[in-house]
């Protein structure tokens, strides 16, 4: 009796690429590349200091966006989110934008609804993070990536408001 291994072909395998660590880069930035990006900025400064100017020049597009005006009684956070793409790179960009910045004439409470947003942010995804089946592959990050502050250009000295919320948010927002 003839073993089964005389009768069959021997298969050979032929490597459609290069094999080893060196090629770990290449895979990552692949299935980065098909995943997206996702990138969260926020913007805080008075208004119409040119924030939204500043995003739009960034990225190259005029994102549409509604005009703040110089009477809100309090700062409220805009967030609004937008898919981008360049060649084959997908990007997920959240921008949030502190309507009535140094619009109040008590201005000791400003930055108190940017901490807080920050702080939530934080929350959420510790949230996400601690659950036992937690899905962190496809949780829509808001984590802020960025903090644009805005100075307005006076040529004098930094204002109060400034130099406070930049303190404050030193603790929150790493160089």
């Amino acid at each position: 009796m003839m073993a089964a291994d005389e009768n069959e072909e021997m298969r050979s395998l032929e490597l459609s690429g290069q094999v080893g660590f060196n090629s770990l880069p290449h895979q990552v930035v692949r299935k980065l590349v098909a995943q997206g990006f996702c990138f969260n900025i926020l913007c805080v400064g008075e208004t119409g200091i040119g924030k939204s100017t500043l995003i739009n020049t960034l990225f190259n597009t005029t994102f549409e966006n509604e005009e703040a005006d110089h009477y809100e009684q309090q700062v409220k956070l805009r967030s609004q989110t937008y898919e981008l793409q360049e060649h084959t790179v997908k990007l997920k960009l959240t921008v949030v934008h502190t309507a009535g910045f140094g619009d109040q004439i008590n201005k000791e409470e400003s930055c108190n609804p940017i901490l807080n947003y920050i702080e939530a942010q934080f929350e959420k995804y510790l949230e996400e993070e601690l659950k036992i089946k937690r899905s962190l592959f496809n949780y829509d990050d808001t984590r802020i990536h960025v903090c644009l502050y805005f100075i307005a250009p006076t040529g004098h000295t930094l204002k109060s408001l400034d130099l406070v919320t930049m303190k404050k948010l030193d603790s929150k927002v790493r160089r």
